[in-house]
């Protein structure tokens, strides 16, 4: 399955999509090692770190998805209250992203395609 949107609309979906993940772990519903992982990889793209149209408070977000399992393991006393800390920043921050976006500039489409092949 592929889902496509022009860049104008990729602030939205991915902050959208962040706050939805960061939601779901701090409502223990996702575990943080599947949660890190859903969107963690975005950051080793240079097209995803080069972008003009995403906002340095996304890339942002997006880079800190796969240290937000680290507290566990650095301060195995306090680090599930860290990591809860870590992910109400984290979500506040795409909030922001989200009440600062012009919506008169975007169109919001989105194109799905699912190709039964597709197994990527």
């Amino acid at each position: 399955m592929k889902f496509e949107t022009n860049n104008l609309n990729a602030e939205f979906y991915l902050a959208s999509l962040a706050l939805g993940i960061l939601e779901a772990m701090k409502q223990g519903v996702v575990h943080p090692d599947i949660g890190i992982w859903s969107l963690g990889k975005l950051q080793s793209s240079q097209q995803f770190e080069n972008s003009l149209f995403l906002s340095e408070d996304l890339k942002y977000v997006i880079g800190c998805l796969d240290e937000i399992d680290v507290w566990t393991s650095l301060d195995p006393q306090n680090g599930l209250e860290k990591q809860l800390i870590m992910i109400d920043e984290l979500r506040v921050k795409c909030l922001k992203i989200l009440k600062h976006l012009d919506y008169k500039e975007m169109n919001l489409s989105i194109e799905l395609s699912m190709d039964e092949y597709d197994l990527d």
